[in-house]
């Protein structure tokens, strides 16, 4: 299963799962992500695609359950907002035994806390001691500029401060990377997962003024063996967007921009934000084909994929959900109100390229509305007292779901609706309040917003449960109270702008 996660810790019934802790961040880190492949031991499970369909089966006998993560760290001096790298080998050895069978992309940029399946692939039990990578070439980066100076980046110059995109040159393409000590043993029926360690901090060179690749140099690629506790899903998959196809028997099948996923749901699945003109009674009657919809799930040691939460986001798919970061709210010609980097699309292909930059303006009529995504599935107090109603409430940083609506290009949405939802970033914790806390040394992106630069973020969190609250903790610590001063935190969460104090309702906090 090639994908992207985050880490194992406590369940709440909301949209942001279990998480393992993450690898050790730097101040300036924008991102953190894991890649993830599920290895069982037989026959193919999965057809790769530009529509991949991702088909789970039940557990094979004398199988490999495993899975390989990934973790990403950015360079000094420029702030990812998109990251795609379309991985086309992933082998282990002796043997070659590919983990892929077609190319996978992958935005790394998604990957701070959430989970993204992608592939799945049965090998052979046996022992392997490396672990072989490869990419395509040109992989696409949108950034700012951060270094202080012009650089030029696939053959295209980049201003300081100026937010780009382009296809960077890869130096060397592949890296054969060897586990610790003499290897690792993958037995059969036994569960296994594997971790790969990418650090672009050393992989992404700035040098020479332009950013290339290089998947050779020392310390680019690490990978190691985990195990996941006994029993437990292999992974928990948080907020995964997409289009209901097949609904019937408890089943259906989600269209996402990554794959094709086919999920169950069982007496224990919940279902939340279901307008009344859709269903009333929030069960699975509540499945129609065609609506979008987020949904939490775990991979079962059985291999299927288990919704534990189904939210309601529309009931149709003509007017696509185009998901973004914002990056400008000032200097614009009107009618455009903001400008974001495009982190993905549902339906899949439905509008501008994912890392593409893009203009939203509003529709007279109806009038564009603006709203807050509900986390909670419920009475969601956690928000409560915060606004995000209108143009007036936005500001870089925030990551939002525009519903595209008629006479849209490529280049510039007409929004019939904003939708606020989750942003992530990663920073240094500068004072305690509990249970709120202020982080400061944010990236460079932040830090460089016009009109207002962002030097600090109040985190709230929220100790009461779904619905009425979710934040989640995990690495070094388990609640509030053990967030330290000083300490590098990667935080999800709703960010308003809150009258010029811009605070982040936090639904998930890892300390590192």
């Amino acid at each position: 299963m090639l994908g992207f996660t985050g880490s194992a810790g406590s369940g709440i019934a909301n949209r942001f799962g279990r998480f393992r802790q993450p690898a050790k961040s730097r101040e300036d880190t924008m991102r953190h992500g894991r890649a993830l492949i599920l290895l069982t031991a037989a026959a193919l499970l999965l057809a790769g695609c530009s529509g991949r369909s991702t088909q789970f089966s039940g557990t094979q006998q004398n199988s490999v359950p495993a899975t390989l993560s990934m973790t990403d760290t950015p360079p000094t001096g420029v702030s990812p907002l998109s990251f795609q790298m379309t991985f086309t080998g992933a082998a282990l050895n002796p043997g070659n035994v590919q983990l892929i069978t077609a190319p996978m992309t992958v935005e790394i940029t998604r990957l701070q806390t959430e989970s993204s399946l992608l592939a799945a692939a049965n090998i052979a039990p046996g022992k392997y001691t490396s672990l072989a990578l490869t990419i395509a070439p040109n992989p696409s980066l949108t950034f700012q500029n951060n270094t202080g100076a012009p650089i030029t980046v696939g053959g295209s110059a980049c201003v300081d401060k100026a937010i780009c995109t382009a296809g960077l040159t890869t130096t060397t393409d592949s890296q054969s990377v060897n586990f610790p000590g003499s290897g690792i043993t993958l037995t059969a029926n036994s569960p296994a997962a594997l971790l790969v360690d990418v650090n672009l901090s050393n992989m992404l060179s700035n040098a020479a003024s332009t950013i290339s690749v290089d998947l050779s140099v020392s310390g680019a690629v690490g990978v190691s063996q985990i195990t996941p506790a006994q029993g437990a899903p292999f992974e928990t998959l948080e907020d995964v967007i997409g289009v209901v196809s097949a609904p019937a028997s408890g089943k259906f099948q989600l269209q996402t921009s990554l794959g094709n996923y086919n999920v169950t749901t069982n007496a224990s699945t919940q279902f939340l934000n279901f307008t009344s003109n859709v269903c009333t009674s929030m069960s699975f009657s509540c499945m129609l084909a065609n609506e979008i919809v987020s949904v939490d799930m775990s991979l079962q040691p059985d291999n299927s994929l288990l919704a534990s939460n189904i939210f309601f986001e529309d009931s149709v798919v003509t007017s696509p959900e185009i998901e973004g970061v914002v990056v400008a709210t000032s200097g614009l010609t009107p009618p455009t109100q903001f400008r974001m980097v495009v982190l993905r699309e549902t339906p899949a292909n439905s509008g501008p390229a994912l890392g593409s930059k893009v203009n939203v303006a509003p529709i007279a009529v109806p009038a564009t509305t603006f709203d807050v995504d509900n986390l909670g599935g419920g009475s969601n107090i956690a928000t409560a007292g915060f606004s995000f109603a209108g143009a007036a409430d936005l500001i870089v940083g925030q990551e939002v779901q525009v519903q595209q609506g008629a006479n849209s290009t490529m280049t510039s949405i007409n929004a019939s609706r904003v939708r606020l939802r989750s942003s992530r970033l990663t920073a240094t914790v500068l004072t305690t309040a509990f249970p709120a806390f202020t982080v400061d040394g944010l990236p460079p992106f932040f830090q460089n917003a016009s009109p207002t630069p962002i030097t600090q973020i109040v985190v709230v969190t929220s100790p009461l449960a779904s619905p009425n609250g979710y934040t989640e903790f995990g690495g070094t610590a388990t609640n509030v109270s053990e967030i330290g001063v000083g300490k590098s935190v990667s935080v999800r969460g709703q960010l308003f702008a809150n009258s010029g104090t811009p605070t982040a309702v936090a639904t998930k906090i890892i300390q590192h």
